[in-house]
């Protein structure tokens, strides 16, 4: 990266190089900000606070300048570091050219070898320009942003660009010897906004346009992390607790009010920051602000609504230097994990400042605080993140090397030892176990050394190598005559798990909503719809097909019935159809090419449950009659297929989890040949008739894509964590176990504080897109008031990320018996039947069922 020097008239005279023989300069510093760093200072100022604090914690202050660049003064380009010429740099980020002007220039003497030396100061042309200029004298009342731009950047010569959203009206006086930039000081913090300044360049290297550029967010927020340990060097955590509010009076000018629009009430509080900061929970902390500005009252509440989320928690800002191979930009939305930290460090804040050298990369550092906003992670972060860096698996590993009993390693067989006629092979799993805890998804396909004995005690080299590549599975075929053994090779142990919700795929860090209903939608019998779906699929055309547990008049049956909605991509609903005894709906399949549903139906007389498939057709009551049945089974099942590998998985209230052939389904037979409880990997379902207290994990929904079955749970109350797992149903592990968030994850339109609503409720796997498909009711206001919320269902897309293992394959194996574990079989056992689904299921949704009739909720403070 170099300095170009252009002279009074921004032309280009010079360049400077870090690394070239002439020319060459050091001591440089870029900094940059969009805000001071206040983390000694955490006082509320009271009246005015709004220009001078908000909208963030830190005081908002743009600035951008170069510090210290040093030559030797005998450089031919030295005699242009001058007062009054510029440096330009150019950002390959933004793919942008920055002006600054100098104005500063010392000449010392370097005391140890006596050269005469040149060290230049320069400020972004722009701030340099607006200081000197100032607006005439202008009272503008209620005005709009543009209004206050085009007064101040008048007889200015820098282009406006404003490319920011604030719909703000205020009150902003211009008094006639306060410089432009001191105004656009004001401006930036009033009406919310960020700014930037940089030169065009033509096709012969000349200025030929300067350019100021407003906008509601510099940066971006794709997601990115720095990870102690990995792209950062040092973290430093600095943290004020002077001042907190959890109480907050919200005044405007000529003495407004919140009360109007708050029900009566002219402060707001936070009584779940209340109870974890303020030691007597009779009181509050209370704190006043008020705005010389703002006078509306809808935009005073929101306002306030704001700073309150500000005041409720102490000040933390974060100083980091980044390795010189990670760049974040000034602005950008950055995740930090530290889980070495005490506390452990995981939150998303922005850069407010950011230092960088040409010269001398190992001065970058950027400052991460508290404007617009530091969101402290909740201890969920911390579980995804380390479901994917897993530090536990590699103490576990370290601690088997040091024990040798620690490890066991278990060969399961899921068909059974016995050979049977007609049985061509036989499929062996092995898994591995350090101190209890199934570690094998941390283990790559290299890592299983697959080993056959002779009867004479030689290894059958040509078979173990045929079976080399196959991981923990291997398949064996008869006559096989010998011992069968596995050793595994821990040099393939790997930090991350097999798969993992990969958040830096979104462009913000969340979830990208695909798909919502729209309110007001009637079926062809007259019943209401907007929420309340239980599993949809996305069809190539953008519309949807769901289930719906239907409940209403006139074709409710004697049984649990579901209804199946067919909706348009605009979330307006088409035409549906409902199968009499289809039960809930927790979850089914559909083949769009053949236009299939595979789901169950029971009998209308006698109550005998059938695994079943039907066409979709609209407008149509179907019953048990008019499907095809497959094999009978004996209670309620959340059905799924995956046809890729000819497999059907089905999941019962007590947690039970089925996996059988679809060959034998359609042959009458119900036999598993994978079965596992889903305590068996850390749920523990909840009962049906009981109601969650935050202990149990209320199982909505399942899919299957061999060989990773994909569960869903969360109460419609709220009660326990809205999860999203997936298991390998091979060797029976968890390898992702996603808490979902509110504000980091899916961004609601009511926060659950407000009596938002968050349920999850289907997924299944987009193959297509290596994502999965999360169906989610979640809470919007059905009024103009804000006073009344209504649930309605959206679909979320979760990007997944896979460990590449290609270049682990062995290529030699041990003709050694190196085998560390036990071997042992695991016997399957069948639960009994299970309970049929009904008003007490555990996934209940009856408080949303909007058939019988429209149910609201009202919003709380």
């Amino acid at each position: 990266m170099n300095y170009v020097v252009l002279d009074k008239s921004m032309k280009r005279v010079a360049t400077l190089d870090p690394t070239g023989d002439t020319n060459y300069f050091w001591g440089d510093t870029i900094n940059r900000q969009i805000a001071d760093d206040n983390s000694s200072n955490d006082d509320i100022v009271g009246v005015d606070s709004f220009n001078s604090n908000d909208p963030n914690a830190n005081s908002k202050s743009w600035n951008d300048t170069i510090d210290g660049l040093t030559m030797m003064q005998d450089e031919p380009a030295a005699q242009y570091l001058r007062e009054g010429n510029y440096l330009a740099v150019y950002d390959d980020v933004t793919d942008r050219w920055r002006a600054y002007r100098i104005h500063t220039v010392t000449e010392p003497i370097d005391q140890t070898s006596g050269v005469h030396l040149v060290t230049a100061s320069a400020v972004n042309a722009a701030i340099w320009k607006l200081g000197k200029t100032v607006p005439l004298k202008k009272d503008l009342k209620e005005g709009k942003l543009k209004d206050a731009l085009s007064w101040i950047m008048a007889d200015t010569g820098w282009t406006l660009t404003n490319n920011a959203s604030s719909g703000i009206f205020a009150d902003i006086s211009f008094d006639g010897s306060s410089t432009s930039q001191a105004m656009l000081q004001t401006v930036l913090s009033t009406y919310d906004c960020e700014a930037d300044a940089y030169v065009h360049l033509d096709q012969w290297g000349m200025v030929d346009d300067q350019i100021l550029e407003l906008t509601d967010r510099l940066g971006e927020n794709t997601g990115r992390r720095i990870r102690y340990g990995d792209n950062a060097l040092t973290m430093q955590r600095e943290t004020v607790d002077t001042t907190l509010v959890t109480k907050l009076y919200v005044y405007g000018s000529d003495d407004k009010s919140i009360s109007g629009v708050n029900k009566g009430r002219n402060y707001l509080t936070d009584s779940k920051n209340n109870s974890l900061y303020n030691a007597d929970p009779n009181t509050w902390l209370e704190g006043t602000i008020t705005s010389s500005t703002i006078k509306e009252p809808d935009a005073l509440l929101a306002w306030g609504m704001k700073e309150l989320k500000l005041y409720n928690h102490p000040r933390v800002n974060y100083v980091v230097e980044p390795t010189t191979d990670f760049h974040p930009n000034l602005g950008d939305t950055i995740k930090v994990i530290d889980l070495k930290m005490i506390p452990q460090l995981t939150l998303q804040a922005r850069v407010i400042q950011s230092t960088t050298s040409l010269s001398d990369p190992s001065q970058n550092k950027i400052v991460l605080g508290e404007f617009a906003t530091v969101n402290v992670v909740t201890p969920n972060f911390i579980q995804n993140m380390e479901q994917r860096w897993n530090d536990q698996v590699k103490k576990l590993f370290a601690d088997a090397r040091k024990n040798s009993t620690a490890a066991t390693v278990s060969l399961i067989t899921p068909l059974g030892q016995s050979w049977a006629n007609g049985d061509t092979s036989k499929r062996i799993v092995a898994r591995i176990f350090i101190e209890g805890v199934n570690v094998t998804g941390f283990l790559s396909a290299a890592a299983w050394n697959w080993q056959r004995i002779n009867t004479d005690g030689t290894h059958d080299l040509d078979w173990e190598s045929e079976h080399s590549d196959d991981g923990y599975e291997v398949t064996i075929t008869p006559p096989f005559v010998g011992t069968l053994m596995v050793s595994v090779d821990d040099m393939f142990v790997k930090d991350e798990a097999e798969m993992w919700i990969d958040t830096g795929k979104n462009a913000d860090g969340t979830f990208k909503k695909l798909w919502e209903t729209t309110y007001g939608n009637e079926d062809e019998w007259k019943n209401s719809h907007v929420g309340a779906l239980q599993e949809s699929f996305v069809l190539s055309n953008g519309e949807v097909l769901a289930s719906y547990a239907y409940s209403a008049k006139p074709n409710s049956s004697s049984q649990s019935d579901c209804q199946f909605l067919h909706w348009g991509a605009n979330g307006k609903l088409i035409d549906s159809m409902i199968v009499q005894g289809g039960q809930h709906g927790g979850s089914f399949s559909y083949d769009e090419s053949s236009n299939t549903i595979y789901s169950q139906v029971k009998d209308l007389s006698g109550g005998q449950n059938w695994l079943c498939t039907f066409p979709y057709a609209p407008h149509k009551v179907i019953s048990s009659g008019s499907v095809t049945k497959w094999c009978k089974i004996d209670g309620y099942y959340r059905p799924c297929v995956d046809l890729d590998h000819g497999l059907w998985l089905g999941s019962k209230t007590d947690g039970t989890v089925q996996i059988c052939q679809i060959s034998d389904l359609k042959a009458g037979k119900f036999q598993p040949v994978i079965e596992f409880k889903i305590q068996d990997v850390g749920w523990n379902p909840l009962p049906t008739g009981v109601t969650n207290d935050s202990t149990y994990n209320t199982m909505q929904s399942n899919a299957l894509y061999y060989p990773y079955a994909f569960f869903t749970a969360g109460d419609v109350n709220g009660a326990d964590d809205r999860l999203v797992m997936c298991v390998n149903v091979i060797t029976h592990s968890m390898i992702f176990n996603y808490a979902v968030t509110e504000g980091q994850d899916i961004k609601l339109n009511i926060p659950i504080e407000n009596g938002g609503h968050m349920e999850p409720e289907g997924v299944y796997y987009d193959k297509t897109n290596s994502r999965l498909i999360v169906g989610f009711n979640v809470s919007e206001f059905r009024d103009g008031s804000r006073t009344e919320a209504i649930a309605h269902s959206a679909l979320y897309a979760f990007p997944l990320g896979w460990r590449d293992d290609s270049k682990d394959l062995a290529v030699e194996y041990p003709t050694e018996d190196i085998s560390e574990g036990s071997e042992g079989v695991h016997t399957i056992t069948y639960p009994s039947s299970d309970i049929e689904d009904d008003v007490g299921m555990s996934d209940d949704d009856s408080d949303f069922n909007i058939d019988d009739p429209i149910v609201t909720k009202v919003v709380k403070e």
